[in-house]
């Protein structure tokens, strides 16, 4: 960062963070740039920083859709999928509800319908990386120059999702 960008920054909130368009002085003898300024942010997902003051550190900016990801397999849990869609309405980018491991639940429809209780107008799918299936109604949500992140707990599938849906090992 140049010196009077970072000088000129009220809080962390003004550093760049993944997903930010940025203007840049190239220099190519040197192999590297010096970011002048962060462009307008379309959207983003903060969070409290680190440390004994309050500031908001953004996690990520200009996402089109997230999708707020939980497992089928007994971590399904609704008050935390409400905390998600809170998230995302904060953030300005467009939530889907993806419910993974569909192949180790016996009650998926119940499940389906109990998150559409709490998230009449969301996109909810049922799907499962592992075997597959689901992933071309997710595909739909993928279109070319958007942006989409992944967010949920661990061991719900993100990653299998998204090598899933790459096709590859990531």
């Amino acid at each position: 960062m140049s010196g009077k960008f970072a000088h000129d920054a009220q809080s962390i909130a003004d550093f760049p963070a993944v997903g930010d368009w940025v203007a840049v002085r190239l220099l190519p003898e040197e192999g590297r740039a010096i970011i002048h300024a962060v462009l307008p942010r379309r959207s983003g997902f903060s969070r409290k920083a680190a440390g004994p003051q309050t500031q908001e550190q953004i996690v990520a900016a200009n996402v089109d859709t997230v999708f707020l990801v939980s497992g089928l397999d007994g971590e399904c849990n609704l008050r935390r999928i409400e905390r998600y869609l809170t998230l995302a309405a904060d953030s300005g980018a467009k939530p889907v509800v993806v419910l993974n491991k569909a192949d180790l639940c016996e009650s998926v429809s119940e499940h389906v319908r109990k998150v559409k209780r709490i998230a009449p107008d969301t996109p909810i799918y049922a799907v499962s990386a592992k075997e597959l299936l689901g992933l071309d109604a997710l595909r739909e949500h993928l279109g070319c120059g958007e942006t989409v992140a992944f967010i949920g707990s661990s061991g719900v599938g993100k990653s299998a999702l998204i090598n899933a849906l790459l096709g590859a090992e990531r």
